[in-house]
């Protein structure tokens, strides 16, 4: 059978940190079979029981996931997987295949504005037992794994977090979720992970993070600053910061405070709303976001016009 020892790596984070770009990056590489979230049923199922300490047999996700490893290697020398749904399977993806992890982490502003967008917590978690591991949610349109992602406090705590604001419940997340992470990750050899801050991997960074996995990047510096300067600009699609209420702001900052100044982030929002405001007037300057048309908007005028010349038709039609 295959040694798997220096073979396998993983990136893993919270989601919205990083592990796209690392996965991005991966795909480039002449030596690396790389995949994004393969397998989100498996990886999801597993991640919630583990959140929720469930006595769950961990045989058909680790048979799954050596299956997937195995046929990346039959074609190329390193497999590489980055998936924020894998970040509390850590102890079972070391024993199994030797596999060495880096654990993203960003700045929490960006991550909790991000899921609130992507509609994390759109609904309160419906549960007559806190005690037990919530059950089923909704999660409308979204696929069945969404829910199994989206990991919820028990007890006490889910009461009080079920009164809070999405952006107070995703601030939570970003807490809870990378101290469980780490919390896993401390338990293994120091060697087997790396805690990268997103905002620090420049192509110096990036070819040590390579050397730390077990092989030399084949990407230029070019390559990696083209993919690093190629981001959406979403963003400024989304309720940023300087749009959040007082309660808001209360809720994140109680959440993320004491993890954010163990991080060396920044997490006070009334020190942060200027960077917002010079970032975003400096992408409509630059054209990634289409500046406000001047003069009149005639949008409403048109509608009108519109249902009622609908009307009209219609009632022409019933006479």
């Amino acid at each position: 059978m295959m040694d798997l020892t220096g073979k396998v790596g993983f990136t893993i984070g919270t989601g919205r940190c990083g592990t796209l770009f690392l996965y991005q990056l991966m795909d480039l590489e002449a030596e690396v079979a790389a995949s994004h979230e393969r397998n989100p049923d498996n990886e999801t199922f597993h991640r919630y029981c583990k959140w929720n300490n469930l006595p769950v047999d961990d045989e058909g996700f680790l048979a799954t996931k050596e299956k997937e490893i195995r046929a990346d290697l039959e074609g190329q020398p390193y497999s590489f997987e980055a998936s924020p749904y894998l970040s509390l399977s850590v102890h079972e993806l070391y024993e199994r295949f030797g596999a060495k992890f880096i654990f993203l982490v960003r700045r929490p502003d960006r991550v909790v504005s991000s899921f609130v967008h992507k509609g994390f917590y759109r609904n309160p978690y419906r549960v007559k037992n806190p005690q037990l591991a919530a059950g089923y949610q909704d999660q409308s349109p979204e696929k069945f794994h969404t829910f199994l992602a989206r990991i919820s406090p028990r007890g006490e705590e889910l009461n009080s977090w079920n009164e809070m604001t999405r952006v107070g419940k995703v601030a939570w997340f970003w807490k809870a979720f990378n101290q469980r992470t780490f919390e896993l990750l401390s338990e293994l050899p120091k060697e087997s992970y790396r805690l990268v801050k997103i905002e620090d991997v420049d192509y110096p960074k990036y070819c040590e993070l390579t050397e730390y996995l077990g092989f030399r990047t084949s990407i230029a510096r070019s390559d990696f600053d083209s993919l690093r300067t190629d981001k959406p600009h979403a963003f400024w699609r989304k309720r940023n910061i300087d749009q959040w209420s007082e309660q808001e702001i209360t809720e994140y900052e109680t959440q993320v405070g004491d993890l954010a100044k163990q991080l060396g982030y920044e997490y006070r929002i009334a020190h942060l709303t200027e960077e917002i405001s010079a970032e975003k007037t400096e992408a409509v300057r630059a054209g990634h976001i289409p500046q406000k048309k001047k003069g009149p908007q005639f949008w409403r005028l048109r509608r009108t016009t519109a249902d009622w010349l609908r009307s009209l038709a219609k009632a022409m039609d019933v006479a």
